[in-house]
């Protein structure tokens, strides 16, 4: 299943905060975590990244 651009966009966000929360800190949800120049914000985005990345590779796999 292949994402589409807002779909992907709304789905980096939801788990770039997940993560966050995962390190005991909340924004709001306005709050864009691509927009972060924080270090540890920033690192959540590469990490909903990779994750989504991970995901579409292994899908193409199966």
């Amino acid at each position: 299943m292949e994402l589409g651009i807002f779909q992907k966009d709304a789905l980096i966000e939801k788990l770039a905060k997940k993560f966050y929360a995962i390190q005991g800190y909340v924004v709001p949800e306005s709050y864009r975590m691509q927009s972060a120049t924080h270090p540890a914000e920033r690192a959540c985005v590469a990490m909903a990244l990779f994750a989504i990345q991970e995901f579409e590779s292994i899908e193409h796999e199966y």
